[in-house]
């Protein structure tokens, strides 16, 4: 006999569900009545602490309702995210540590997928063993496996872990020293996310509690009316005016809280396509006379200076590791296909005047000299140094490059984390203002009804 498969509520087959799935979240019967009741009786306290008629306090219910499913969503997502980040954390950390043993990276691989029992992040490393195991007839098999890992967790750090490695079982030579430096970067990194999370909570617990106070002091203006035996929470217009602030309360708590829950692994920044697009208009205006043309020439020399400043340590760790192996200009050659977007049009420049003059100092000079940027600066005459095998040990000299890049990468990732905050001093003052809007007609109603009810008393 065919057994039919149990239907899905219809509110369960939609992309807000999907989602929800993601992030471990099973639907029940009874876990939404429950969620929903208490949300419902919450809001009828609230209704009753505003005097909220009949009609408004639905409206309000409904609103609300409608809404859950988003803060669900947001607080599952954060739940995620810190796992993904916990999973990610574990693997590199242990990942260096078994390389460090193995210098294998099928072996490192199987050592640390060990470590989790289950979940994402150990099937993600078994998609990749399988695959470096049983794939025969392909070239950079192993590059391929680790790409798997890289597709899921997309963390640049990663990538860099994961090119070292492939470099290093490729290449071989002593490659401990870096393996520790790789380590200390992980945990800069891992220092950071714990930081930002600590800030995320602190400002969702701020614009929170800037709402809570702004309605409770909207309320004291019903206290005052009451002293004066004065009732103006029924009128109409305080009906109204007090459901579009809790509705406009609710929506600027939610987009605090989505903008929160935003993944903080992801890289940040303009898109390779926008960033082609930026740097073709900086040089279309960097000739012109025209005054608007001047001012738009400032403000993209800015735009593409921070991102300079965020990109470039990329770029240069990517570099450093190269030179375990290789000389400088073969080096630098070799980064360009994996090289940010942001700095390929000076790098290209750069690449085309060495293979002329491998041997100026003029093309490490001009790179990305349009911008002033000591660090960058100070990092290409080093580079220059070590070509010309002048300053002492080159090995020293790399280790020291990639200990400043490391300061950079934290600078760098530090502009990061302020960028995912911004704005959010705006939604911290958005409540005290919306609340400010319902003081003034609750005052402006109180003194009308007042006035009125004295020019009646002195008519009688």
């Amino acid at each position: 006999m065919k057994k039919f498969r149990k239907e899905e509520p219809i509110w369960a087959r939609n992309p807000l569900s999907d989602e929800l799935r993601k992030y471990g979240f099973v639907f029940s019967l009874k876990k939404g009545f429950l969620l929903y009741l208490l949300v419902v009786t919450g809001l009828i306290l609230l209704g009753r602490f505003f005097r909220l008629g009949m009609v408004c306090q639905t409206i309000l219910c409904i609103v609300v309702v409608l809404m859950v499913p988003l803060f669900l969503r947001n607080m599952l997502k954060g739940r995620f995210l810190q796992r993904r980040f916990s999973d990610l954390n574990i693997y590199m950390e242990q990942y260096l540590y078994s390389f460090q043993k193995t210098g294998k990276i099928l072996k490192t691989l199987e050592e640390v997928q060990l470590l989790f029992e289950s979940g994402e992040m150990r099937n993600t490393i078994g998609d990749a063993i399988e695959h470096i195991s049983n794939t025969f007839n392909e070239a950079d098999v192993e590059l391929h496996g680790l790409e798997m890992i890289e597709e899921e967790y997309g963390y640049t750090g990663l990538v860099t872990m994961h090119r070292f490695s492939l470099q290093v079982e490729k290449d071989g030579g002593d490659y401990h020293r870096s393996i520790m430096l790789l380590l200390e970067a992980r945990r800069m990194w891992a220092d950071r996310i714990y930081a930002l999370l600590k800030e995320k909570r602190r400002r969702r617990v701020e614009i929170f509690l800037s709402i809570a106070t702004s309605l409770l002091l909207c309320s004291l203006i019903y206290l005052m009316a009451d002293d004066l035996d004065i009732d103006i929470a029924s009128h109409p217009l305080a009906q109204g005016i007090t459901l579009i602030v809790l509705v406009l309360d609710l929506f600027i708590f939610y987009a605090a809280d989505k903008k929160l829950s935003l993944d903080y692994m992801k890289e940040q920044g303009e898109s390779d396509e926008d960033m082609e697009k930026i740097w073709k208009r900086f040089y279309r205006y960097k000739d012109s006379k025209h005054l608007t043309d001047r001012m738009g020439y400032n403000i993209l020399k800015k735009k593409i200076s921070r991102e300079i400043e965020k990109r470039f340590p990329q770029w240069l760790m990517e570099v450093s590791l190269l030179l375990q192996s290789e000389n400088v200009q073969v080096a630098i050659f070799k980064s360009y296909e994996s090289a940010p977007e942001v700095i390929k049009p000076s790098l290209r420049k750069m690449i085309l005047s060495l293979q002329q003059n491998p041997a100026s100092m003029k093309p490490y000079l001009e790179f990305l000299q349009e911008f002033v940027l000591p660090e960058v600066r100070s990092t290409m005459k080093m580079l220059y140094s070590i070509s010309e095998g002048n300053g002492g040990d080159a090995d020293d000299q790399i280790q020291d490059m990639i200990r400043r890049n490391q300061v950079m990468i934290d600078k760098a990732e530090r502009l990061k984390n302020e960028d995912r905050m911004a704005g959010m001093y705006a939604l911290f003052l958005a409540p005290q203002m919306t609340a400010g809007a319902k003081l003034l007609v609750d005052m402006i109603l109180l003194l009308a009804v007042y006035m009125s009810q004295m020019a009646e008393s002195l008519m009688q």
